[in-house]
């Protein structure tokens, strides 16, 4: 009988043992600087409306009367309701239309002011508009809209300004005299 002769087995490289699945460690990324809210800030024309809730009586103590959906006046006669205009810087107003109710004999006036940011001046604040909103019935409920688009600066929101609107003569209502703000509708260019 003949021996057969071992042969050397060949090395098999076997695959290293299953390692438990580990968890890998996640990187948060880098926080990005924050942006400011771009409110209207792509170019073009945008409409910005402003509810009668966010005018308030120039002076604290005067008070007001809220008539929900009717809008606001204030509560003492011949006193303005005044609120901040935001709109951003090198926008170009188009026009304002202001919605009112207004059953007596008397005008209402329509403001937009400008104060300087960083100093006072003299003469107060600078009109960019004014109006008047005249007395008017109209069916079915006596709202009326005064349309306006005459501007200083060709209605351009300079830098280092604030800017607001009042609205002059509201006061506390009889039934035949009732004179309240509902709101205003603005319409901008911005270019960038």
């Amino acid at each position: 009988m003949a021996l057969k002769k071992k042969t050397p087995k060949k090395a098999v490289r076997k695959a290293p043992p299953a390692r438990a699945a580990v968890a890998k460690k996640t990187t948060k990324p880098a926080a990005k600087s924050a942006k400011p809210i771009s409110i209207g800030r792509k170019s073009g024309t945008h409409v910005v409306y402003v509810d009668s809730r966010a005018f308030f009586p120039a002076d604290s103590s005067l008070g007001y009367i809220d008539h929900f959906q009717e809008g606001r006046q204030t509560n003492v006669e011949g006193t303005a309701l005044v609120a901040a205009l935001i709109l951003p810087v090198n926008a170009v107003l188009k026009s304002v239309t202001v919605y009112y109710k207004n059953t007596g004999m008397r005008d209402m006036q329509f403001f937009i002011l400008k104060k300087s940011i960083d100093h006072h001046c003299p003469s107060g604040e600078v009109e960019v508009t004014i109006d008047f909103l005249p007395p008017a019935t109209l069916a079915p409920d006596n709202f009326v809209a005064k349309f306006i688009d005459h501007f200083d600066a060709g209605g351009l929101i300079k830098d280092n300004y604030l800017y607001f609107m009042e609205v002059y003569g509201t006061g506390k209502p009889t039934e035949e005299d009732v004179r309240l703000l509902r709101g205003a509708r603005i319409e901008y260019t911005y270019l960038g």
